[in-house]
């Protein structure tokens, strides 16, 4: 095909890549070549976490610690327990007083964890799944998925994804990732995401094993690295080359659209300069220590920084951390305690909430760690922080089986839109609203999400 200079027509993409004669093998880049841009943004992340227990008390004998922040909507003191996280104050939501959407066998630990990202009842014993849910009482598995793995199954373009699960090019190696420490072995009381009803996802405990399944390779290897971003580099180049030719041979009201196309380019040259390879690094590689009570603070900061450079380097978009599990009984020996997390929490010779209390702001600590390490990666639309969403809950609303209100703190998510800087006041809410908000902000068209509050709704006034 030839393009006459004056000429009127209007150009379309299957005529501008006959125009310009280009080799099929350059297909895949020019979808991302276009006027508005917004292919160039960093994409959506979902990233929840869990540690154990509710907020502190002591049985039914001493009152729970009202952890309740003190304020305003937007001016407002954190309670002790979330105090580390002040400096990241601007940059999160505490959604107060839900009540979770959590119920079914067993006792509130194991309803409490398979309910709280799914809104699912826990079921009663079945073939192949009988498990002790305290007290004696028996538990099958949870009965619904859970909404990060409904968003991972999902694409669109408002989605983490745009392509299908079934897509063979994949975006990103992993569609989802379950990280743990400590999630001991495999029963109701000790997993928190599931696939379907009755279909538990088991995450990876090993720090070492996660790094050598994400980081041994190609990230790991600098050589590889440079070749691939200079192959890329070149076939830019002659893109960028063939279009600006054209330009010379269309009409000046077509001259924009060539514009847009090598703004396109422009866009992907600087990412590719600024991600690769100093944008996306390897993990620190974790010790090989053995997993045990005096290790869980090392083996948390491993995973920590391993979630962090695996949403960075976009191994994928939707990702769980799990931070031991009900009824842990972590002995938190650096924070001077000689009695486990859980035992304390029922002890009745003493009034353990000090010691509790601690516990909570020694895990804001840890979290504090991982929104530092989110929020240094800048991606130019922001940073990885306010690409990804996370959520941190936890099984209990507190120690004494309580399921409201139940702690959880939103962070980032501004591209999610996620308004954040907010303490918002929800007595008595479902956490099912929760979730269905969750999925909206990841693109999801959905009003209800479980079968315990069906037909929930969002919750309004995150957005």
């Amino acid at each position: 095909m030839r393009f006459h200079r004056g000429h009127r027509f209007g150009i379309s993409r299957r005529a501008l890549l006959r125009g310009l004669g280009l080799s099929p093998a350059l297909y895949p880049f020019l979808p991302l070549l276009n006027a508005s841009g917004q292919e160039m943004t960093r994409p959506k992340r979902l990233l929840l976490v869990y540690s154990p227990d509710g907020t502190p008390n002591s049985d039914l004998v001493h009152m729970p610690i009202d952890w309740k922040p003190q304020g305003t909507e937007t001016s407002f003191t954190m309670h002790a327990i979330h105090a580390p996280l002040a400096p990241f104050q601007s940059r999160l939501v505490i959604p107060w007083g839900l009540k979770m959407s959590a119920k079914g066998a067993g006792e509130q630990h194991a309803f409490g964890i398979a309910g709280m990202w799914s809104g699912a009842t826990l079921h009663d014993p079945q073939p192949g799944a009988d498990f002790d849910g305290g007290n004696g009482h028996r538990t099958g598995w949870g009965g619904g998925p859970s909404i990060d793995q409904v968003v991972a199954a999902a694409s669109g373009p408002n989605s983490p994804y745009q392509r299908t699960p079934t897509d063979p090019q994949q975006e990103t190696p992993y569609r989802t990732l379950e990280l743990g420490v400590q999630c001991a072995n495999p029963n109701s009381v000790n997993r928190m995401i599931y696939k379907a009803d009755s279909q538990p996802v088991h995450p990876e405990t090993n720090p070492k094993n996660a790094f050598m399944r994400l980081f041994s390779r190609p990230l790991g290897d600098p050589t590889a690295a440079a070749k691939k971003k200079a192959e890329k580099a070149a076939i830019l180049d002659l893109v960028k080359g063939d279009i600006a030719r054209l330009r010379g041979r269309v009409s000046n009201e077509d001259y924009p659209k060539i514009d847009a196309h090598l703004e396109g380019i422009r866009v992907l040259e600087q990412r590719l300069d600024s991600t690769t390879p100093t944008g996306c690094t390897a993990a620190a590689m974790p010790p090989g220590v053995t997993s045990n009570n005096a290790n869980y603070p090392s083996e948390i900061g491993s995973m920590i920084d391993i979630a962090a450079h695996a949403l960075a380097c976009d191994l994928t978009r939707v990702m769980s951390i799990q931070l031991s599990h009900g009824f842990s009984n972590v002995t938190h020996t650096w924070l001077g305690h000689t009695r486990g997390h859980h035992t304390m929490s029922h002890d009745l010779s003493a009034d353990w909430r000090p010691e509790l209390q601690a516990i909570d702001t020694w895990y804001s600590t840890q979290f504090l760690d991982l929104l530092k390490k989110l929020d240094a990666v800048n991606e130019g639309n922001g940073t990885l922080l306010d690409n990804t969403l996370v959520v941190w809950g936890r099984e209990l609303g507190n120690t004494s089986h309580a399921m409201q209100p139940w702690p959880v703190v939103m962070f980032g998510g501004k591209t999610a839109g996620l308004r954040s800087g907010r303490f918002l006041s929800l007595n008595n809410e479902p956490s099912a609203k929760l979730l269905v908000s969750i999925g909206q902000m990841m693109g999801l068209a959905i009003t209800s999400f479980g079968d315990i509050n069906p037909s929930s709704g969002p919750l309004t006034q995150l957005a």
